[in-house]
């Protein structure tokens, strides 16, 4: 039996998808061995992994409400403390709402807010940074402009300011860090992109008649993915001390939502009473951002085949 036409001008296609499919997954194993072989990065990606599956199954994994309170049990230690209680893992706070449930909350608001910037700002800053790079010149000097005069503002005085002026929320909290967090993704962005222009295969791109747009986001773009997603990766441990700072001076999550700033904000004043308080809201603050950081020196090692190369055979 002949195969239709149809059919046989489809083989190809199927071929170079599953080749497609082949690449992927062995180039995901190979990654997976290399971070196998790092063991700080490896406890990196451990730590964001736990961060980010509680965040996401926060009312599976959380033993209590984070809201519901409980004055009877208020201020009570962590179970494993002297007077502690069986349940209350973490303590309880001053108005008895569980600890650890409300950090558990609280991750799901700092990564909402910190993947959310990175997302809106780096989109912005990377399309100012691609285009003022391509072609240079006058639309160079503008944006570069504009991009200083951004940067000469303070950044926290700035957010200070807006959130007074629009009110305190989750979603002027994204708003205003993520005015304040493109300059960075411009800035990078650019410096690579004038270097791209002048490669041969970008020229090679123009000399067949490609088009400034098919050039900048197809050929341009994905050389720069690498560094970019280290940088996004940093600005993600910013924003959750942003978020945090913000939080703690009134200006962020407002109660009853669980935020990790807002708990020490409200356990400060109890800390000779209740240490738990601001003990392991701090150090969830702290543990997240260490493993982000160290998420984003690997990604920055891996990125770079001479860095990579040495610490292979450092590892070896």
């Amino acid at each position: 039996m002949k195969s239709s036409p149809a059919s046989a001008a489809s083989l190809p296609r199927v071929r170079v998808i599953e080749e497609e499919q082949f690449v992927f997954w062995r180039n995901l194993w190979k990654l997976t061995q290399y971070l196998i072989r790092d063991r700080v990065a490896l406890l990196g990606v451990l730590i964001v992994l736990t961060v980010v599956f509680a965040a996401v199954a926060a009312p599976l994994v959380a033993p209590y409400d984070p809201t519901k309170q409980n004055i009877a049990k208020r201020l009570t230690p962590p179970a494993w403390a002297v007077k502690g209680e069986a349940g209350y893992w973490l303590g309880t706070d001053q108005l008895g709402r569980d600890v650890l449930s409300r950090i558990i909350y609280g991750g799901r608001v700092s990564l909402t807010v910190g993947l959310s910037v990175v997302a809106i700002a780096g989109s912005f800053g990377i399309l100012l940074g691609l285009v003022s790079g391509y072609f240079g010149g006058r639309t160079d000097d503008a944006l570069m402009r504009l991009t200083d005069i951004q940067t000469a503002f303070p950044g926290l005085l700035l957010a200070l300011t807006i959130i007074t002026m629009i009110g305190p929320s989750v979603r002027n909290i994204i708003i205003v860090l993520s005015i304040n967090g493109w300059m960075v993704y411009a800035r990078i962005t650019r410096g690579i992109m004038l270097s791209l222009r002048e490669t041969p295969f970008i020229e090679a791109a123009r000399a067949i008649g490609c088009c400034d747009r098919r050039i900048i986001f197809r050929h341009a773009l994905p050389n720069l993915l690498s560094p970019l997603l280290t940088i996004g990766t940093l600005e993600l441990a910013r924003i959750i001390l942003a978020e945090a700072s913000l939080s703690f001076l009134g200006l962020g999550v407002q109660p009853p939502a669980a935020s990790w700033g807002l708990m020490i904000a409200d356990g400060h004043q109890y800390i000779t009473r209740g240490w738990w308080l601001v003990t392991f809201p701090g150090l969830a603050i702290a543990i997240t951002v260490f493993g982000v950081n160290l998420v984003a020196s690997w990604l920055r090692t891996y990125s770079d085949p001479t860095q990579r190369y040495r610490q292979i055979r450092t590892v070896e």
